[in-house]
Protein backbone atom coordinates (compact mmCIF):
# COMPACT_ATOMS: atom_id res chain seq x y z
CA UNK A 1 0.00 0.00 0.00
CA UNK A 2 1.26 3.14 -0.33
CA UNK A 3 1.34 5.90 2.29
CA UNK A 4 1.84 8.93 -0.02
CA UNK A 5 -0.83 10.96 -1.20
CA UNK A 6 -1.06 11.93 -4.33
CA UNK A 7 -1.07 15.26 -5.85
CA UNK A 8 -4.86 15.44 -6.68
CA UNK A 9 -5.37 13.37 -3.24
CA UNK A 10 -4.12 16.25 -1.33
CA UNK A 11 -6.02 19.13 -3.64
CA UNK A 12 -9.14 17.01 -2.55
CA UNK A 13 -8.28 17.12 0.62
CA UNK A 14 -7.22 20.43 1.24
CA UNK A 15 -10.66 21.77 -0.72
CA UNK A 16 -12.65 19.05 1.62
CA UNK A 17 -11.03 20.85 5.20
CA UNK A 18 -11.83 24.46 3.23
CA UNK A 19 -15.28 23.59 2.76
CA UNK A 20 -15.65 21.89 6.37
CA UNK A 21 -14.43 25.22 8.18
CA UNK A 22 -16.19 27.06 5.69
CA UNK A 23 -19.89 25.54 5.33
CA UNK A 24 -20.05 22.26 7.94
CA UNK A 25 -18.80 23.61 11.44
CA UNK A 26 -21.28 26.54 11.52
CA UNK A 27 -23.97 24.51 10.02
CA UNK A 28 -23.52 21.12 12.31
CA UNK A 29 -24.73 23.27 15.31
CA UNK A 30 -27.75 24.30 13.49
CA UNK A 31 -28.55 21.16 12.48
CA UNK A 32 -28.59 19.45 16.43
CA UNK A 33 -30.47 22.42 17.30
CA UNK A 34 -33.33 22.58 15.23
CA UNK A 35 -33.14 19.02 13.22
CA UNK A 36 -33.82 20.80 10.13
CA UNK A 37 -33.05 18.66 6.91
CA UNK A 38 -29.80 20.82 4.91
CA UNK A 39 -31.62 21.17 1.45
CA UNK A 40 -29.47 24.07 0.23
CA UNK A 41 -26.22 22.24 1.37
CA UNK A 42 -26.76 20.22 -1.52
CA UNK A 43 -26.35 23.65 -4.09
CA UNK A 44 -23.25 24.42 -2.32
CA UNK A 45 -21.32 21.11 -2.50
CA UNK A 46 -22.76 20.10 -6.00
CA UNK A 47 -20.19 22.63 -7.84
CA UNK A 48 -17.72 20.75 -5.96
CA UNK A 49 -17.93 17.33 -7.43
CA UNK A 50 -18.70 16.64 -3.48
CA UNK A 51 -22.52 14.67 -4.18
CA UNK A 52 -20.71 12.55 -6.63
CA UNK A 53 -17.28 11.29 -5.75
CA UNK A 54 -17.40 7.98 -7.09
CA UNK A 55 -19.49 8.38 -9.94
CA UNK A 56 -18.15 8.48 -13.42
CA UNK A 57 -17.50 11.78 -14.87
CA UNK A 58 -20.17 10.49 -17.84
CA UNK A 59 -22.60 10.85 -15.36
CA UNK A 60 -21.98 14.20 -13.34
CA UNK A 61 -19.33 12.92 -10.76
CA UNK A 62 -15.61 13.25 -10.09
CA UNK A 63 -15.00 9.52 -11.24
CA UNK A 64 -12.54 8.94 -7.94
CA UNK A 65 -11.94 5.85 -6.44
CA UNK A 66 -12.68 4.96 -2.88
CA UNK A 67 -9.53 5.67 -1.44
CA UNK A 68 -9.81 9.34 -2.47
CA UNK A 69 -13.58 9.56 -1.10
CA UNK A 70 -12.15 8.06 2.23
CA UNK A 71 -9.91 11.24 2.71
CA UNK A 72 -12.61 13.60 1.61
CA UNK A 73 -14.66 11.87 3.95
CA UNK A 74 -12.21 12.43 6.84
CA UNK A 75 -12.34 15.99 6.23
CA UNK A 76 -16.01 16.56 5.84
CA UNK A 77 -16.98 14.51 9.02
CA UNK A 78 -14.37 16.22 11.18
CA UNK A 79 -16.45 19.49 10.22
CA UNK A 80 -20.05 17.67 10.62
CA UNK A 81 -20.70 14.47 10.86
CA UNK A 82 -24.13 14.69 10.33
CA UNK A 83 -24.04 16.60 7.13
CA UNK A 84 -21.73 14.14 5.39
CA UNK A 85 -23.35 11.35 6.06
CA UNK A 86 -27.11 12.82 4.90
CA UNK A 87 -25.16 13.88 1.73
CA UNK A 88 -23.51 10.78 0.48
CA UNK A 89 -26.20 9.11 -1.58
CA UNK A 90 -23.64 8.23 -3.91
CA UNK A 91 -22.53 6.42 -1.27
CA UNK A 92 -25.32 3.70 -1.45
CA UNK A 93 -28.00 4.57 -3.68
CA UNK A 94 -25.64 5.85 -6.19
CA UNK A 95 -23.70 3.37 -5.97
CA UNK A 96 -25.74 0.38 -6.84
CA UNK A 97 -27.26 2.25 -9.67
CA UNK A 98 -23.65 2.68 -11.00
CA UNK A 99 -22.74 -0.73 -10.68
CA UNK A 100 -25.95 -2.14 -11.45
CA UNK A 101 -28.08 -0.03 -13.16
CA UNK A 102 -28.80 0.18 -16.94
CA UNK A 103 -27.74 3.00 -18.69
CA UNK A 104 -31.52 3.95 -18.93
CA UNK A 105 -31.71 4.18 -15.18
CA UNK A 106 -28.09 5.66 -14.83
CA UNK A 107 -28.93 8.47 -17.10
CA UNK A 108 -32.20 9.26 -15.30
CA UNK A 109 -31.06 9.22 -11.73
CA UNK A 110 -27.33 9.97 -11.43
CA UNK A 111 -26.28 12.98 -12.77
CA UNK A 112 -29.73 14.80 -11.01
CA UNK A 113 -27.71 13.30 -8.24
CA UNK A 114 -24.49 14.23 -8.86
CA UNK A 115 -25.63 18.26 -9.69
CA UNK A 116 -27.85 18.12 -5.83
CA UNK A 117 -31.09 18.24 -7.80
CA UNK A 118 -31.99 14.70 -6.34
CA UNK A 119 -32.04 12.82 -3.45
CA UNK A 120 -31.95 9.12 -2.59
CA UNK A 121 -32.29 6.18 -0.52
CA UNK A 122 -32.01 2.45 0.05
CA UNK A 123 -34.74 1.04 1.99
CA UNK A 124 -33.34 -2.66 2.74
CA UNK A 125 -33.83 -3.00 7.26
CA UNK A 126 -37.18 -4.15 7.73
CA UNK A 127 -38.46 -5.28 11.61
CA UNK A 128 -37.80 -8.36 11.17
CA UNK A 129 -34.55 -8.45 8.81
CA UNK A 130 -31.74 -6.09 9.43
CA UNK A 131 -28.48 -7.92 9.49
CA UNK A 132 -30.11 -11.11 8.40
CA UNK A 133 -30.55 -9.83 4.56
CA UNK A 134 -32.03 -13.28 3.73
CA UNK A 135 -35.20 -12.78 5.62
CA UNK A 136 -36.37 -9.67 3.89
CA UNK A 137 -40.36 -10.29 3.84
CA UNK A 138 -41.46 -6.91 1.72
CA UNK A 139 -42.94 -8.81 -1.25
CA UNK A 140 -43.14 -7.94 -4.62
CA UNK A 141 -45.24 -9.68 -7.51
CA UNK A 142 -45.34 -8.94 -11.11
CA UNK A 143 -48.99 -8.10 -12.02
CA UNK A 144 -48.45 -7.09 -16.28
CA UNK A 145 -46.24 -4.35 -16.67
CA UNK A 146 -46.05 -3.76 -12.89
CA UNK A 147 -44.47 -4.80 -10.10
CA UNK A 148 -47.06 -4.65 -6.97
CA UNK A 149 -45.23 -4.18 -4.06
CA UNK A 150 -46.51 -4.84 -0.12
CA UNK A 151 -44.36 -4.34 2.79
CA UNK A 152 -42.59 -2.54 5.91
CA UNK A 153 -39.26 -0.70 5.75
CA UNK A 154 -37.51 0.90 8.90
CA UNK A 155 -34.19 2.98 9.45
CA UNK A 156 -34.51 4.32 5.69
CA UNK A 157 -31.97 7.54 5.58
CA UNK A 158 -33.46 9.92 3.31
CA UNK A 159 -36.70 8.01 3.54
CA UNK A 160 -39.09 10.92 3.81
CA UNK A 161 -37.45 13.77 1.78
CA UNK A 162 -36.06 11.21 -0.98
CA UNK A 163 -36.74 11.76 -4.57
CA UNK A 164 -36.45 7.85 -5.25
CA UNK A 165 -35.85 5.09 -2.87
CA UNK A 166 -34.48 1.72 -3.79
CA UNK A 167 -36.12 -1.05 -2.06
CA UNK A 168 -34.79 -4.20 -1.50
CA UNK A 169 -37.52 -7.30 -2.32
CA UNK A 170 -38.75 -10.90 -1.86
CA UNK A 171 -39.84 -12.11 -5.45
CA UNK A 172 -40.32 -15.78 -4.07
CA UNK A 173 -39.99 -17.19 -0.31
CA UNK A 174 -39.04 -20.25 -1.33
CA UNK A 175 -35.67 -19.05 -3.06
CA UNK A 176 -34.91 -16.80 -0.09
CA UNK A 177 -31.97 -15.12 -1.35
CA UNK A 178 -31.82 -16.29 -4.91
CA UNK A 179 -35.37 -14.31 -4.83
CA UNK A 180 -34.17 -10.66 -3.66
CA UNK A 181 -34.36 -8.08 -6.41
CA UNK A 182 -33.45 -4.31 -5.80
CA UNK A 183 -36.65 -1.71 -7.06
CA UNK A 184 -36.58 1.70 -7.79
CA UNK A 185 -39.55 3.42 -7.03
CA UNK A 186 -40.16 7.25 -7.31
CA UNK A 187 -41.56 9.40 -4.70
CA UNK A 188 -45.63 10.10 -5.05
CA UNK A 189 -45.93 6.80 -6.70
CA UNK A 190 -49.51 5.49 -5.01
CA UNK A 191 -49.23 2.97 -2.48
CA UNK A 192 -45.66 4.51 -1.01
CA UNK A 193 -45.87 6.02 2.28
CA UNK A 194 -43.00 7.73 4.01
CA UNK A 195 -43.03 8.66 7.90
CA UNK A 196 -40.19 10.14 10.42
CA UNK A 197 -38.44 8.09 12.92
CA UNK A 198 -38.24 10.49 15.48
CA UNK A 199 -36.24 10.35 18.91
CA UNK A 200 -32.32 9.63 17.64
CA UNK A 201 -30.05 11.25 20.67
CA UNK A 202 -27.68 12.11 17.44
CA UNK A 203 -27.53 12.90 14.25
CA UNK A 204 -30.43 15.04 14.63
CA UNK A 205 -30.43 16.76 11.41
CA UNK A 206 -31.00 13.06 9.94
CA UNK A 207 -33.77 12.03 8.24
CA UNK A 208 -34.47 8.59 9.32
CA UNK A 209 -37.75 7.13 7.82
CA UNK A 210 -40.70 4.47 7.77
CA UNK A 211 -41.54 3.34 4.62
CA UNK A 212 -44.80 1.03 3.82
CA UNK A 213 -45.68 0.10 0.54
CA UNK A 214 -49.36 -0.95 0.22
CA UNK A 215 -50.02 -2.35 -3.12
CA UNK A 216 -48.03 -0.14 -4.73
CA UNK A 217 -47.44 -0.55 -8.33
CA UNK A 218 -44.17 0.15 -10.21
CA UNK A 219 -43.41 -0.33 -13.78
CA UNK A 220 -41.88 -3.67 -14.41
CA UNK A 221 -38.49 -1.95 -15.87
CA UNK A 222 -37.61 -0.45 -12.76
CA UNK A 223 -35.81 -3.46 -11.87
CA UNK A 224 -32.08 -2.78 -11.20
CA UNK A 225 -30.52 -5.51 -12.74
CA UNK A 226 -31.90 -9.20 -12.35
CA UNK A 227 -34.34 -11.00 -9.39
CA UNK A 228 -31.82 -13.36 -7.53
CA UNK A 229 -29.01 -10.75 -7.50
CA UNK A 230 -31.32 -8.25 -5.36
CA UNK A 231 -28.43 -8.49 -2.22
CA UNK A 232 -25.58 -9.10 -3.83
CA UNK A 233 -25.80 -5.92 -5.33
CA UNK A 234 -27.10 -3.92 -2.55
CA UNK A 235 -23.58 -5.70 -0.56
CA UNK A 236 -21.50 -3.62 -2.64
CA UNK A 237 -22.84 -0.34 -1.37
CA UNK A 238 -23.21 -1.71 2.06
CA UNK A 239 -19.08 -2.29 1.46
CA UNK A 240 -18.83 1.28 0.75
CA UNK A 241 -21.20 2.28 3.24
CA UNK A 242 -19.14 0.84 5.96
CA UNK A 243 -16.29 1.93 4.32
CA UNK A 244 -17.32 5.65 4.33
CA UNK A 245 -18.52 5.18 8.31
CA UNK A 246 -14.70 4.15 9.00
CA UNK A 247 -13.62 7.39 7.35
CA UNK A 248 -16.27 9.57 9.22
CA UNK A 249 -14.97 7.93 12.63
CA UNK A 250 -11.45 9.17 11.45
CA UNK A 251 -12.44 12.79 11.05
CA UNK A 252 -15.09 13.05 13.88
CA UNK A 253 -12.43 11.82 16.38
CA UNK A 254 -9.45 14.38 14.76
CA UNK A 255 -12.11 16.91 15.90
CA UNK A 256 -12.43 15.45 19.15
CA UNK A 257 -8.78 15.78 19.72
CA UNK A 258 -8.08 19.52 18.30
CA UNK A 259 -11.00 20.28 20.92
CA UNK A 260 -9.48 18.70 23.52
CA UNK A 261 -6.02 19.77 22.85
CA UNK A 262 -7.02 23.51 22.94
CA UNK A 263 -9.02 22.90 25.83
CA UNK A 264 -6.24 20.98 27.80
CA UNK A 265 -3.73 24.37 26.85
CA UNK A 266 -6.16 26.20 28.35
CA UNK A 267 -8.25 25.03 31.56
CA UNK A 268 -6.43 25.82 34.33
CA UNK A 269 -6.20 23.67 37.60
CA UNK A 270 -4.07 23.45 40.91
CA UNK A 271 -2.28 26.52 39.13
CA UNK A 272 -1.27 25.00 35.80
CA UNK A 273 -2.75 23.83 32.46
CA UNK A 274 -4.50 20.42 32.49
CA UNK A 275 -2.54 19.11 29.43
CA UNK A 276 0.13 19.32 31.86
CA UNK A 277 -1.11 16.05 33.59
CA UNK A 278 0.01 12.94 33.07
CA UNK A 279 -3.57 11.51 32.80
CA UNK A 280 -4.72 13.61 30.70
CA UNK A 281 -1.76 13.49 28.12
CA UNK A 282 -1.94 9.97 28.57
CA UNK A 283 -5.75 10.15 26.99
CA UNK A 284 -4.92 12.69 23.99
CA UNK A 285 -1.85 9.88 23.18
CA UNK A 286 -4.23 7.29 23.50
CA UNK A 287 -6.91 8.97 20.80
CA UNK A 288 -4.39 9.88 18.79
CA UNK A 289 -2.78 6.62 18.53
CA UNK A 290 -6.18 4.92 17.79
CA UNK A 291 -7.19 7.66 15.32
CA UNK A 292 -4.18 7.03 13.47
CA UNK A 293 -4.52 3.06 13.51
CA UNK A 294 -8.32 3.16 12.35
CA UNK A 295 -6.95 6.03 9.59
CA UNK A 296 -4.65 3.38 8.42
CA UNK A 297 -6.98 0.17 8.39
CA UNK A 298 -9.67 2.51 7.00
CA UNK A 299 -7.67 3.57 3.88
CA UNK A 300 -6.21 -0.08 3.57
CA UNK A 301 -9.91 -1.80 3.08
CA UNK A 302 -10.59 1.38 0.49
CA UNK A 303 -6.63 0.54 -1.28
CA UNK A 304 -7.66 -3.04 -1.62
CA UNK A 305 -11.42 -2.12 -3.18
CA UNK A 306 -9.77 0.27 -5.51
CA UNK A 307 -7.43 -2.57 -6.74
CA UNK A 308 -9.49 -5.60 -6.61
CA UNK A 309 -7.49 -7.39 -3.51
CA UNK A 310 -9.27 -9.12 -0.92
CA UNK A 311 -11.28 -6.71 0.99
CA UNK A 312 -14.25 -8.10 2.88
CA UNK A 313 -12.31 -8.89 5.72
CA UNK A 314 -10.17 -5.48 5.64
CA UNK A 315 -13.61 -3.53 5.75
CA UNK A 316 -14.74 -5.65 8.83
CA UNK A 317 -11.80 -4.76 10.66
CA UNK A 318 -11.77 -0.93 9.69
CA UNK A 319 -15.98 -0.48 10.58
CA UNK A 320 -15.31 -2.47 13.74
CA UNK A 321 -12.08 -0.52 15.15
CA UNK A 322 -13.12 2.64 14.09
CA UNK A 323 -16.54 2.97 15.56
CA UNK A 324 -15.55 1.47 19.11
CA UNK A 325 -12.43 3.36 18.60
CA UNK A 326 -14.58 6.85 18.37
CA UNK A 327 -17.19 6.15 20.96
CA UNK A 328 -14.52 6.00 23.56
CA UNK A 329 -12.44 8.57 22.08
CA UNK A 330 -15.05 11.05 22.39
CA UNK A 331 -15.86 9.60 25.98
CA UNK A 332 -11.99 10.29 26.97
CA UNK A 333 -13.20 13.47 25.40
CA UNK A 334 -16.07 14.52 27.38
CA UNK A 335 -13.94 13.54 30.44
CA UNK A 336 -11.05 15.67 29.68
CA UNK A 337 -13.45 18.81 29.37
CA UNK A 338 -14.62 17.39 33.20
CA UNK A 339 -18.00 19.38 34.15
CA UNK A 340 -18.59 20.86 30.54
CA UNK A 341 -18.24 18.17 28.96
CA UNK A 342 -21.88 17.22 29.29
CA UNK A 343 -23.14 20.57 28.24
CA UNK A 344 -24.94 20.94 24.28
CA UNK A 345 -22.56 24.05 24.29
CA UNK A 346 -19.51 22.24 24.20
CA UNK A 347 -19.30 20.71 20.51
CA UNK A 348 -17.08 17.30 22.93
CA UNK A 349 -21.20 16.01 23.62
CA UNK A 350 -22.41 16.19 20.15
CA UNK A 351 -19.27 14.24 18.53
CA UNK A 352 -20.36 11.53 21.25
CA UNK A 353 -24.07 11.36 20.60
CA UNK A 354 -23.31 11.17 16.54
CA UNK A 355 -20.38 8.52 16.62
CA UNK A 356 -23.05 6.23 18.95
CA UNK A 357 -25.25 5.95 15.88
CA UNK A 358 -22.88 4.82 13.41
CA UNK A 359 -22.46 2.07 15.41
CA UNK A 360 -25.23 -0.19 13.83
CA UNK A 361 -25.53 0.87 10.55
CA UNK A 362 -23.73 -0.87 7.72
CA UNK A 363 -23.70 -4.03 10.47
CA UNK A 364 -23.09 -3.74 14.11
CA UNK A 365 -20.16 -4.90 15.85
CA UNK A 366 -20.73 -8.43 16.45
CA UNK A 367 -21.50 -9.47 13.11
CA UNK A 368 -18.21 -7.58 11.84
CA UNK A 369 -16.99 -9.76 14.52
CA UNK A 370 -18.22 -13.06 12.67
CA UNK A 371 -17.25 -11.72 9.31
CA UNK A 372 -13.66 -11.57 10.20
CA UNK A 373 -13.98 -14.82 12.34
CA UNK A 374 -16.04 -16.39 9.04
CA UNK A 375 -13.18 -15.13 6.74
CA UNK A 376 -10.49 -16.36 9.30
CA UNK A 377 -11.76 -19.89 10.04
CA UNK A 378 -13.82 -20.84 7.02
CA UNK A 379 -16.76 -21.36 9.43
CA UNK A 380 -19.68 -19.81 9.01
CA UNK A 381 -21.40 -18.81 12.25
CA UNK A 382 -24.79 -18.24 11.34
CA UNK A 383 -24.95 -21.48 9.36
CA UNK A 384 -27.91 -23.70 9.36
Amino acid sequence: MEFELTEEQKMFSKMAREFAERELIPLDEKLDRTGEYPFDLYKKMAPLGLLGVLIPQEYGGLGQGVLTWVIINEQLAWGSLTATLITQNAMLPGSILNEAGNEEQKMRYLPPMCRGEKIYAVAAAEPEAGSDGGNINTMAAIEGDYWVINGNKVFVTNGCVGDMVIALVQTDKDKRGKGLALIAIDKGTQGMNSVPIKGMNGLRGDDIAQIRFMDCRVARKNLINEVGRGLRIAMGGINNMRIAISSYCVGVVQRCIDLCTKYAQSRIQFGKPIGSFQLVQNMIAEMEVNKEAAKLLTRRAAYNKDRGLPYIKEVSIAKLFSTQMAVEATVKGIRIHGGYGGFEDYTIERLNRGVINVLAPGGTCEVHSMTIGRQLLGIDALSR
